[in-house]
């Protein structure tokens, strides 16, 4: 391994640049940053749906050494994220360090030569003495395979594989899914379609989004007045921030008083018995993440539009089945079936020491210590790792702190001069912690959505604070992690699942 260390950046999301921009600050300049769409963005490139949009305000959903202080509206659109990251990796310097339209297909740790044999999408193969995951927990689509798909008559397609050649004007459309995609998906669907059909296993529990374009004083405060502007920002971080005991358990009572008030506000919204029943939700406030909406109860109140409790098992030439007996007429079939965060990394074949196969490893649900690295697999990190969702505060706090981390453990394989992996104590007891931490709050009660495994390990979020996860990741600490012989072969990688 070189002193200096080769390092690839799967991903240009804002993990990916989160970490390319610390690694720049620090002065390594020996970094690729491999990204298979077209621009940098991650899910900001990917979906662009209509209605698409941020549901954190912008004020603190952007980097903290790049703040924007334009924005259109309080949450910022899709198209407004996007371009914003693309201006920062312009600005800090790192646009020449990407590889656009590069997808990484497998990344192999070679034990004779001590570093990472990456493959790239078009055959080429490269190698790098360090390889950090940003790919995110919402990068692979999710669409159920259920019968009948190919004999769809009409278009159909992922909510984040939107295809804008279809034309939706006076047609019905079904849409499946009542998730983060399809409460905004759904009212911009509404008023091109002739009528439009939501099917929906759950529903989620959603409320208003206070939004606004920023007035003519706003505005100038936040291009004059920096200081007035980060003042916000700070005190939007700590707003959010304080919500954190909302998911523990304990504020149960809290959260009986908040859904009573919630279930009266659907009543009031829809009248119609049967939309109530289907938009309900039965389980726990925060269980499932929070939906913020001002159109959604408004538009499936409409007469054009139908909403289904019920799953999809089946499509024909005409629409769609449900498992309670509906058959949906469409001409267009949308999948807001959301994407696969607990099949993290899953895009990519990865194999570390003694040729561990990250699939085997994480057989009984992804984890890592910290979310950001896992035993039998040296040199390798992760941003947005397993365990670091965000539910409370801005994710890209959380992206933050993992590049800092990532940068000291780079420095510290720069004096050390051999790949380190994390120990396997190290990392189980951290995981051990946090799954017993987990039984004490709303996560693990019996949540219908993406958070948990099918045999209900809860794998995508994080049990604490902001404030929590910035301490424990503020300090690389050399002890956790040991550094490998020339001949990492003799050091047998025991299993890593609890």
């Amino acid at each position: 391994m070189t002193t200096l260390p080769r390092i690839a950046i799967i991903g240009a999301g804002f993990g990916g640049l989160a970490v390319a921009i610390e690694l720049k600050r620090a002065g390594f300049t020996s970094f690729t940053v491999f990204e298979r769409a077209e621009e940098v963005g991650g899910v900001w490139q990917a979906n662009t749906y209509p209605g698409a949009a941020c549901d954190v305000p912008s004020v603190i959903y952007q980097f903290s050494r790049y703040p924007k202080t334009d924005w259109s509206r309080r949450f910022g659109s899709q198209r407004e994220i996007r371009d914003y990251l693309q201006e920062v990796s312009v600005s800090a310097g790192i646009r020449d360090h990407i590889r656009l339209n590069t997808a990484v297909t497998a990344a192999t740790f070679d034990e004779q030569s001590m570093c990472w044999v990456i493959e790239l999408g078009g055959g080429e193969t490269t190698t790098a003495d360090i390889v950090v995951f940003a790919t995110g927990q919402l990068s692979e689509p999710a669409i159920p395979m259920v019968e009948g798909m190919q004999e769809f008559g009409g278009a159909q397609f992922h909510s984040a594989e939107w295809q804008h050649g279809v034309d939706l004007s006076g047609k019905r459309v079904a849409v499946v899914g009542g998730g983060a995609s399809s409460i905004q998906v759904v009212p911009a669907v509404a008023a091109m379609a002739s009528h439009v059909t939501v099917v929906q296993r759950s529903p989620s529990w959603i409320v208003g989004k206070h939004d606004w374009a920023p007035l003519g004083l706003e505005r100038v405060i936040g291009r004059f007045l920096p200081s007035a502007s980060a003042l916000h920002r700070l005190a939007m971080w700590w707003w959010f921030e304080s919500r954190f005991p909302l998911v523990l358990r304990k504020a149960d009572p809290v959260r009986t008083v908040w859904e009573a008030w919630l279930r009266r506000s659907i009543r009031r919204a829809l009248r119609d018995p049967r939309k109530i029943a289907a938009a309900t939700p039965d389980y726990a406030l925060g269980c499932n993440r929070i939906l913020l909406s001002n159109q959604w109860y408004g538009t499936i109140a409409r007469p054009d539009v139908d909403l289904i409790r019920s799953t999809v098992v089946g499509l024909d030439p005409r629409g769609l089945r449900t498992s309670d007996g509906h058959h949906v007429e469409a001409d267009v079939v949308i999948w807001c079936t959301g994407f696969k965060p607990t099949e993290y990394l899953s895009s990519v074949q990865i194999k570390g020491l003694d040729e561990l196969d990250i699939r085997d490893a994480w057989r009984d649900g992804p984890e890592a210590y910290l979310g950001i690295s896992t035993p039998g697999f040296p040199n390798m990190f992760m941003s947005y790792g397993p365990n670091t969702g965000s539910l409370t505060n801005t994710i890209v706090s959380m992206l933050e702190y993992q590049a800092r981390f990532i940068r000291q453990a780079v420095e510290h394989v720069s004096r050390v001069g051999a790949p380190i992996d994390v120990t396997v104590s190290a990392h189980s007891a951290f995981n051990a912690e946090l799954q017993a931490r987990l039984a004490d709050t709303v996560f693990t009660t019996g949540c219908p959505g993406w958070y948990t495994t099918p045999d209900g390990k809860v794998t995508t979020v994080w049990v604490g604070s902001h404030v929590e996860y910035r301490r424990r990741t503020r300090t690389f600490d050399p002890a956790v992690y040991k550094a490998l012989s020339p001949n990492a072969a003799e050091n047998p990688v025991p299993s890593t699942t609890s």
